[in-house]
């Protein structure tokens, strides 16, 4: 008997193929996608962390004090910075500064992570105004948390 056309056996493994071959095309397109977001998430934190370091370091520079109000950091140049932990946000000014920020804590100059033994005595002796914070940020999976200290004037 000669059979001309496609069979019933050959449409069931072509369709098996087909949904094999799907699963694996999808399966490797998310598991890339989330490798990307995962370097993603990465560049954004660090973004995060250095612009809220950069910008505190510029009021420190311009001010001669610093002050912390009810869990704001305030320069005397007026540059005031505030974290909402709903919106998880720190604001400059009053304007957003940085986003996906998970906590925001001031801290003392004891509470300083990773330092040298002699800058606690080096920072305290010299009576200057500064500021400790500690920032952790989180975007796709990725955190990253931080430490700022900043000292007021231009001379360090």
């Amino acid at each position: 008997m000669n059979k001309k056309g496609i069979s019933l056996m050959s449409m069931v493994i072509y369709v098996a193929l087909f949904f094999a071959f799907s699963a694996f095309a999808v399966g490797m397109s998310l598991n890339m996608n989330y490798r990307n977001l995962s370097q993603k998430g990465e560049v954004w934190v660090n973004e995060q962390a250095q612009k809220l370091q950069y910008n505190m370091l510029n009021s420190a520079k311009k001010s001669t004090t610093i002050d912390h109000i009810s869990g704001r950091v305030v320069f005397s140049n007026n540059d005031e910075y505030s974290y909402d932990s709903e919106k998880k946000v720190i604001y400059k000014n009053g304007g957003i500064l940085v986003t996906n920020v998970e906590e925001f804590k001031i801290i003392t100059i004891n509470d300083l992570t990773g330092i040298p033994t002699t800058f606690t005595s080096l920072t305290t002796d010299r009576n200057k105004d500064y500021s400790c914070v500690s920032v952790k940020f989180k975007k796709y999976g990725q955190e990253f948390e931080t430490q700022i200290f900043v000292t007021v004037g231009d001379v360090v």
